[in-house]
């Protein structure tokens, strides 16, 4: 993992686990790589940071939010006329 950079996501997840200890409470999406370079490892306890992860985590070597990172951040909304209208003017805008 050398001189990658890790997402703010899984900033936030090393921190979670460094400071609370193993979880189950992980997204799927942030386990993936987390786990594959070796930053988290699979307990019976749930999921725990590795030596590996914690030098990451202190490195403070993260990158920048994408704007496709931002919009699947984003909570649901609730389907109301008033988004559903927003909605519909975005995709007439993508569409022209």
């Amino acid at each position: 993992m050398g001189g990658r950079l890790i997402t703010v996501d899984e900033r936030a997840a090393l921190r979670e686990l460094e400071t609370t200890g193993p979880s189950h409470r992980l997204s799927a999406r942030v386990i993936g790589r987390l786990a594959l370079y070796g930053m988290i490892d699979e307990k019976p306890r749930g999921w725990a940071i590795t030596p590996r992860g914690r030098t990451i985590l202190k490195s403070g070597r993260v990158a920048p939010r994408t704007p496709q990172d931002l919009a699947l951040s984003l909570r649901p909304v609730l389907a109301t006329a008033e988004n559903v209208a927003w909605f519909e003017a975005g995709e007439a805008l993508e569409a022209a």
